[in-house]
């Protein structure tokens, strides 16, 4: 919503009948947009929270994290980051 700063008389342009019905009937769209954003909130919210989408979101959001850590250890141990250096320390020790 736009700041503005509160006045007196929010309806000074209302000189005449038909600048009253003007107003009535911006005021009553108005309303109705406001009430319809808020039923496309509502709408999106129940859609987001039902059990058969929730709960498939919520397990991937904690399972990636997990998924991407075991993902890092297999490549470590299949391309042997950490175990060619620890090999080259056993080798390095076994020499002297």
């Amino acid at each position: 919503m736009k700041n503005k700063k509160k006045r007196k008389n929010d309806y000074r342009h209302i000189k005449s009948y038909k600048d009253l019905c003007h107003e009535k009937m911006h005021l009553a769209y108005r309303t109705r947009y406001t009430e319809k954003q808020l039923q496309i909130k509502f709408l999106e919210l129940g859609y987001s929270l039902h059990p058969a989408r929730l709960i498939p979101n919520l397990l991937v959001e904690w399972a990636r994290p997990m998924l991407w850590d075991f993902l890092s250890r297999v490549k470590s141990y299949l391309f042997g980051t950490k175990r060619k250096s620890h090999q080259k320390q056993t080798s390095k020790d076994k020499d002297e």
